[in-house]
């Protein structure tokens, strides 16, 4: 998000290509993974476990009372298993290296994305010649993208005409077709719903609705309405749906901060002995504070992990400081960028003045325990 909304303040058009590996754990050749590993330095005694874990595989068809005859397994990873997606990830580790590298490949195991700034004919014809390169390498290692699937997404601050993606489509004769990626104007990414007018209204309603349909559950489930059971029940199983992600996302208009605020108010209104309050007095009896509150904390905590090295990140544009005097810590201002309202609410904008406005007791906690207890005490 942060190329992304970057460079849609200055103005300047993003595409964002989806790419999506059919059957992609099932997909990996045994041999040619023994091979990626081996060019990475894995050898001896650990290459030979990798390939015993791998090997002497077979399965069969079950349907009723009819089954197949056994078939030998040469490719896939094991999924379920912890190494599974480790071996997977080895396997595609070399593809951002044939990405152009004005533009950014991210991937995370099987998600795969590449973000590239389409002003120019230029940026265009580079794009293409990424999509293209990526088709290359997945015959040359036996791979495959599932066409159907791939989406394109155009972020611009103008109603322009969006590029136009093409992707070879090869058929069991090896006939290749050009094929136009279908444009999408909200994709899910990682959990996380993303729209192409940068707003996530749709992921407040889809959080909403799934925290809901749990606390309908719950209610019909658990006859008991004591307060310490339905805070428990609500801290396990509704407010993680809520919050899932949310530093990525974390909501800046009113009527999607109420989206999310009115779960807890429904939850706090079903223990019987605090209903008759008023949601802030009930939100205490709970031990709860507000959601947008929650968030804030949540930030706070995030950043202190990114200045104590717990955490890193690789920003596009590093967060702005200011130059520190004698005595005085680190310190940030806000970006002054108020092209893009989802860049001027983003993490390093959003989190400068409450993290400038902290005691140096709290910044200076020696472990995150002690930040949040500190945190807390204020």
């Amino acid at each position: 998000m942060d190329f992304l909304t970057y460079n849609v303040s200055r103005k300047l058009p993003v595409d964002v290509l989806f790419l999506d590996f059919a059957k992609a754990f099932d997909k990996v050749p045994h041999r040619r993974l023994l091979q990626k590993l081996e060019s990475y330095g894995i050898e001896g005694n650990v290459l030979n476990w990798i390939k015993a874990f791998l090997s002497n595989r077979s399965h069969r068809v079950i349907l009723g009372n009819t089954s197949s005859t056994w078939v030998k397994v040469t490719s896939c990873v094991p999924q379920g298993s912890v190494l599974g997606p480790t071996l997977f990830i080895i396997f595609i580790n070399d593809l951002p290296e044939h990405i152009n590298s004005e533009n950014l490949c991210k991937m995370y195991a099987d998600d795969t994305k590449i973000l590239s700034v389409v002003k120019t004919t230029e940026d265009k014809a580079r794009l293409q010649s990424d999509i293209d390169s990526v088709v290359t390498w997945t015959r040359t290692w036996l791979m495959e993208l599932n066409i159907k699937k791939c989406k394109v997404m155009h972020f611009s601050k103008y109603n322009v005409s969006p590029h136009i993606c093409l992707m070879n489509e090869y058929d069991a004769n090896g006939s290749v077709t050009r094929t136009v990626i279908e444009s999408s104007t909200s994709e899910k990414d990682l959990g996380v719903q993303i729209s192409n007018d940068l707003k996530y209204e749709r992921q407040a309603q889809i959080a909403a609705a799934k925290a809901n349909k749990v606390l309908g559950t719950l209610k019909n489930t658990f006859i008991s309405r004591d307060t310490k059971i339905w805070k428990k029940l609500y801290t396990t199983y509704i407010r993680p749906h809520l919050e899932f992600a949310v530093t990525a996302w974390c909501l800046h208009l009113e009527k999607d901060i109420n989206v999310i605020e009115r779960v807890q108010h429904r939850v706090t209104k079903v223990p019987h002995e605090i209903k008759r309050f008023d949601y802030e007095t009930r939100c205490i009896k709970l031990g709860l504070t507000s959601l947008l509150n929650r968030r804030l904390r949540g930030d706070l905590i995030q950043k202190y992990k990114f200045e104590n090295s717990i955490d890193s990140i690789s920003w596009h544009i590093d967060p702005p400081n200011i130059p520190p005097s004698y005595g005085l810590r680190k310190r940030f201002h806000r970006e002054m960028d108020n092209n893009c309202l989802v860049r001027y609410n983003s993490f390093n904008n959003r989190v400068a003045h409450p993290w400038n406005a902290l005691p140096n007791v709290v910044v200076s906690a020696t472990s995150v325990d002690r930040f949040k207890a500190k945190f807390d005490q204020l």
